[in-house]
């Protein structure tokens, strides 16, 4: 079938339905109208109004959000405009009859659930480019920038590369995702032209990749001196010191790459559908026989916003790969798993044992502390010391050989590096290598099942 063809059908599955669209419209200006009479004649408040996908008309079907934001006067402290956009966001998706929650950006903002549409409240401050205050002062400029661009036809193709992008799991800015936002989607089919030329010219690149809009630089190598480092390099039209796809990570980017080539070679209708894994506890246990994989497990209650535990998480995960790492094991592969309350780290590994034997390699025998290292040794050694060349070596016992046992003597003593928020919890954490021994309430959780059955299988929805 011709791509042509392929993306005429996957149109229908992206595009909103008129349904969709009347409940988004509607709960959306509810939230605007709530909102404004919230903050109508208070001191420091300028203006409210819509932004993101929703003003902009990108959003794709089943994907209903609506940001709402708070414009405050330069002159209002930072602390202030927190207190007022948090206690103006929290009644407002109450008097909606949502359950609101607190999240963290750069700062505070409100999110609530109501008719299935995600309502976020943002504060920002209304300044003028490039005097920037906070992160989300950019966001009304971006909304404009895109909507006095986009057409019609622009804003399918916008649609079509958000869901490619959802399919390749690699569609979302937050640390959960490290990958595409919705507004680098939009900035890239702006660039292109559309989703098929996105695509064809993504098939092709190589890292650093440069994109500059409105040629904010003289050359491309002015470009890659100012973000140095980042493989992707999206420069904000309104902003020239900003790279949009700078919370994109090398692994997301890559998976990019290769679903660009995949598609660009034999073009399918499964690059638009992202379908969970159809799993259980049986087939769990069959992908999980013969392997070795750790887990850590522990809750946090659910008090720590999402963005902020997602931080911690990863942070946590990194340090204890490094721990395994120094100890001897190799690490396959890791990953992070929360539903807000209840956490698992994952992490494959080449053994769940150390050998009982280790070769301990000491200096060499012209230095000062030659001697140290044999007097320590010459009588706990199983072999040795004995000299290859220079170097001291010699062999010794374990006397424990166990990942969990080893992990968990490590983080008691402090050795482990762990996020300041998740430290008592991990302190206290079920470090197993069996499934069985995780929580059964965990266990029937579909949302963990299928999380453990994308990290066993670990192959894209697409191949």
């Amino acid at each position: 079938m011709k791509h042509q063809d392929i993306l005429d059908r996957a149109l229908r599955i992206v595009r909103p339905t008129a349904r969709e669209r009347k409940i988004l419209e509607a709960t959306a200006e509810k939230a605007l109208q709530i909102v404004s009479e919230l903050a109508s004649g208070l001191p420091g408040i300028v203006d409210v109004s819509l932004e993101g996908s929703a003003a902009k008309d990108t959003w794709i079907r089943e994907r209903m959000e609506a940001d709402v934001f708070i414009h405050f006067d330069p002159s209002v402290p930072r602390e202030a405009m927190e207190r007022e956009v948090v206690r103006i966001g929290m009644e407002a998706i109450r008097r909606m009859g949502g359950e609101p929650m607190l999240m963290y950006a750069e700062h505070p903002y409100v999110e609530g659930t109501i008719n299935n549409v995600t309502i976020d409240i943002v504060a920002c401050y209304r300044v003028k480019p490039p005097n920037w205050i906070s992160a989300t002062d950019r966001t009304p400029y971006h909304t404009r920038y895109v909507r006095e661009r986009m057409t019609r036809e622009l804003r399918d193709q916008v649609r079509l590369l958000k869901k490619f992008l959802l399919s390749c799991e690699a569609y979302g800015a937050e640390i959960k995702v490290r990958g595409f936002s919705g507004y680098l989607s939009e900035l890239l089919i702006l660039a292109h032209g559309g989703f098929y030329e996105t695509v064809m010219s993504a098939s092709k690149w190589r890292p650093p990749i440069v994109i500059d809009l409105e040629v904010h630089y003289g050359s491309r190598d002015e470009v890659v001196e100012a973000f140095q480092g980042q493989s992707l390099i999206v420069v904000d039209p309104v902003d020239r010191r900003r790279n949009v796809a700078a919370a994109v990570s090398d692994t997301r980017l890559a998976e990019f790459i290769l679903a660009s080539k995949l598609f660009a070679q034999k073009p399918s209708l499964k690059f638009f559908r992202a379908r969970e894994p159809r799993t259980s506890l049986g087939t769990l246990r069959r992908l999980i026989r013969k392997r070795n994989i750790l887990f850590i497990e522990f809750r946090v209650g659910g008090r720590i916003p999402p963005d902020v535990l997602w931080g911690e998480l990863r942070r946590t995960e990194k340090g204890v790969r490094k721990a395994l790492e120094r100890l001897g094991f190799q690490v396959y592969r890791s990953d992070s798993w929360t539903n807000l309350r209840d956490c698992v780290i994952s992490l494959e590994l080449d053994s769940s044992t150390l050998p009982s034997y280790e070769l301990r390699r000491g200096p060499p025998a012209y230095m000062d502390n030659s001697l140290d290292f044999v007097l320590k040794w010459v009588r706990k050694g199983v072999s040795g010391p004995w000299l290859d060349g220079f170097r001291l070596y010699v062999l010794s016992e374990r006397r424990e050989t166990r990942a969990e046992k080893l992990l968990r003597s490590e983080i008691r003593m402090g050795r482990v590096s762990l996020a300041k928020d998740l430290h008592d919890k991990v302190k206290k954490a079920r470090i197993t290598t069996s499934l069985n021994n995780l929580p059964r309430k965990l266990l029937r959780d579909p949302d963990f099942q299928k999380h453990l059955h994308r990290f066993l299988q670990h192959r894209p929805n697409y191949l």
